[in-house]
């Protein structure tokens, strides 16, 4: 959606929709989500923008009513100012809207960090993700074009393409190299084609919807791959894609907010019942305990010098083979007979438990899978909200719901980034606290060579590792909640819980880490990933 391509056809758009309009208002009605309101004679429409590393996105859309309470605007400063002037800039995606009064309104629309920046004398002002690292920054400047390069023997088709032309749209080279099979052409072949294709784009493009949600310029005779819907303007097909891939994100995040934990319900119910199934292991020690007591029982007239811990008789149970058995020095042979009486009738009232719980757990287990199986044909949001209505109550007494959960009071800040639970430690008791209580699998992430807390992505006894953009942006919380959260780039340890130990009479907070990775990131807060 944020493509070089679509963005100079959204530019024209954007422009002949917004100048000479006036600024009204700006706020982020969800997380990442931009909303400007403009009016123009007396049209009232807004300007949408998308800061979603994921899902890029800027357009038009029609007027709604903003909401006003308990939000935060931004741009405050450019209301009732005219728009004079709307451009891209040659080669990269930077979108500029300029007011009557000089000031700017700057779209990065590219990278992991989308952004929009009030410039002001050539100065970053206001921007609307990380303030507090942008204002009093220069204004940023696009990147230069760079002349194409010779081809070299070494490139494969992708390289080729982009090298050709580096503002290709990434998501459709893997189509175009598969489609055109070239893999077997020539270098040549395959840069003639790019510019053909990019010509294509530039001039004569269809505006295309493809069945996975991305924006395709390219016509179907060009790259005939299925499409949901072409549309007659580019602002149409963008606005189409981000709603429709928005709320399958939306959807995404509520599934797996339940997924994990289901999942992790059914895990823990095999397991319990794989050990439960070592019961009968316990019966036949508690068959031992009651003959060993009969042994006894037979011998009880019998004297047996003091002090003495164990004795031999033979074993009327097996051939009268000779068996030593155990007993308290200070207890007769009956009073030891007695006492393996009770230890066999507690193992086996065990055993009667064990079975009973292993029944209930099977039944339980038998009732996860159904519900995972009906969890897993939701495809609209509105399905997840009746399913979660219809099945609360289950999930709740599954224990697969934190409502079913005992709340406490943490010593240690908790927190969601995309989905995966955060803990952050708050000084260094607390450091000693979180890390005691993560599971062994737990991601344990700590700044490298300076104080600071320890950070905790919980994993639910998954043994994997979770998504690289939620290591790198929980790494970037423990790096800001450190010594070196005012350096440009630091050293996160990042490892298994597994493989972090407390050394012992070490200061509150010291630990040794056996095996370590090392991610370089820049310092964030955490309200970076959680707005």
């Amino acid at each position: 959606m944020n493509n070089y391509y679509s963005l100079i056809y959204l530019s024209k758009h954007i422009k002949n929709k917004c100048v000479g309009a006036i600024y009204t208002y700006g706020y982020s009605p969800h997380k990442n989500v931009w909303e400007g309101f403009f009016q123009k004679n007396n049209e009232e429409f807004r300007l949408i923008f998308s800061a979603d590393s994921r899902e890029t996105a800027i357009f038009t859309d029609d007027y709604r009513n903003p909401k006003k309470a308990n939000v935060t605007t931004f741009f405050d400063d450019l209301k009732d100012n005219l728009i004079e002037s709307v451009h891209l800039a040659k080669g990269d995606r930077w979108l500029t809207i300029v007011f009557d009064n000089g000031d700017e309104l700057l779209f990065q629309l590219f990278g992991n960090t989308p952004n929009i920046y009030h410039i002001s004398d050539r100065t970053i002002t206001e921007s609307f993700k990380a303030p507090e690292r942008h204002e009093g920054e220069p204004k940023p400047t696009p990147r230069e074009s760079r002349p194409m390069p010779e081809l070299q023997s070494s490139w494969k088709p992708k390289t080729v393409i982009t090298k050709t032309d580096p503002k290709f749209p990434r998501h459709l080279i893997q189509p175009i190299i598969d489609h055109y099979d070239l893999e077997e052409r020539s270098q040549q072949f395959i840069r003639d084609l790019t510019l053909k294709l990019a010509n294509q784009m530039m001039n004569n493009p269809e505006f295309r919807v493809l069945q996975n949600g991305n924006l395709c310029l390219i016509s179907r005779d060009n790259l005939p791959l299925d499409d949901i819907e072409v549309f007659d303007t580019c602002n149409e097909a963008v606005r189409y894609a981000y709603y429709k891939t928005s709320r399958e994100r939306r959807l995404s995040k509520r599934i797996e907010s339940i997924k994990p934990r289901l999942q992790g319900a059914i895990d823990k119910a095999k397991r319990t019942i794989e050990q439960l199934e070592e019961a009968d292991k316990a019966l036949e020690r508690a068959d031992n305990y009651e003959n060993y007591g009969h042994i006894l029982m037979a011998h009880a007239h019998e004297d047996v010098q003091n002090g003495t811990e164990s004795v031999t008789f033979p074993d009327f149970y097996h051939d009268n083979e000779p068996v030593t058995i155990s007993i308290k020095p200070k207890k007769s042979l009956a009073e030891n007979a007695q006492r393996y009486y009770e230890k066999a009738s507690k193992a086996k009232k065990r055993v009667e438990e064990s079975r009973k719980r292993k029944n209930r757990l099977e039944d339980e287990l038998r009732e996860l899978k159904e519900v995972k199986q009906s969890f897993s044909n939701l495809d609209k949001i509105y399905e997840f909200d009746d399913w979660l209505n219809d099945h609360k109550e289950q999930l709740n007494r599954l224990g697969v719901l934190s409502q079913n959960q005992q709340t406490e009071t943490l010593p240690f800040r908790r927190a969601e980034i995309d989905n995966y639970e955060i803990w952050i430690g708050k000084n260094a008791k607390s450091n000693d606290k979180l890390t005691a209580r993560a599971h062994k699998e737990d991601i344990w992430m700590h700044a490298r060579g300076v104080g600071g807390s320890h950070v905790v992505i919980r994993m639910n006894n998954n043994k994997d590792y979770p998504p690289r953009h939620v290591l790198l942006k929980t790494a970037s919380v423990a790096a800001w909640n450190s010594k070196a959260k005012g350096s440009k780039l630091a050293p996160v340890i990042v490892t298994k819980r597994k493989y972090v130990s407390n050394p012992k009479g070490a200061p509150a907070g010291t630990v040794r880490v056996h095996r370590e990775d090392v991610e370089m990131v820049e310092p964030k807060k955490l309200s970076e990933w959680t707005k």
